[in-house]
């Protein structure tokens, strides 16, 4: 698997919400008490970023600061919502990338464009940028914002030994989450269903080249 096949895979047709859905938890909101909002969604992104590590490719994941409403805590991707000064969903993700683990946007090149996905919980409405560095870069840490980075190699990620369900009660609801368990980090709800859509897309495409060759 290589930089060069990540980017050829983004240019076909997305997974999308049929990728989600397999690691979506279940219920994804708990009618009637969550997902009500009076103001129109958040725009967002975050980067995936692939990264040379150990002699193979890895995504850093951050682990939040265990802090906010919503996703204090838990593991993600560098990203947040578009500011004023932010033309497109490109410029947040790499400005959030730099200032959460100070990975320069000038080190980053781009392979392309995960599907949307709408998290009814935050109102966030979230864009998957996909980029790469050709070197492991040195991360800087905003220590208000992130706890520790977590770097995974996508062979354990996609790995299914790493696939689990953990549950847990919200509001006296039972959610059943999917996810993946990398060591003792679990990561679950937005981020692994985006996880899920570039393995399905990464996987089906690879054999494509390899039926190809």
């Amino acid at each position: 698997m290589s930089s060069r096949k990540i980017r050829t895979a983004l240019y076909n047709v997305l997974p999308g919400e049929k990728a989600h859905c397999k690691m979506a938890p279940r219920p994804k909101y708990i009618a009637g008490i969550e997902g009500i909002h009076s103001t129109p969604p958040v725009n967002s992104a975050v980067l995936i970023l692939i990264v040379p590590y150990e002699n193979e490719l890895a995504i850093p994941f951050i682990k939040r600061v265990n802090r906010g409403k919503y996703h204090g805590g838990q593991i993600a991707f560098p990203g947040g919502k578009m500011e004023k000064e932010d033309a497109n969903a490109l410029q947040t993700a790499l400005r959030e990338c730099h200032e959460e683990i100070g990975v320069p946007e000038e080190k980053v090149s781009i392979l392309g464009v995960l599907s949307d996905i709408y998290i009814p919980l935050s109102n966030f409405n979230i864009t998957p940028i996909v980029g790469t560095t050709l070197k492991l870069p040195d991360f800087t840490l905003s220590r208000d914002e992130v706890e520790c980075v977590l770097l995974v190699k996508l062979s354990d990620l996609f790995n299914d030994k790493n696939k689990t369900t953990h549950s847990f009660v919200r509001h006296d609801h039972e959610i059943i989450a999917p996810g993946y368990t990398i060591g003792e980090n679990f990561i679950w709800g937005a981020t692994a269903m985006i996880i899920a859509e570039l393995e399905q897309l990464m996987k089906t495409n690879t054999f494509n080249h390899l039926g190809q060759l």
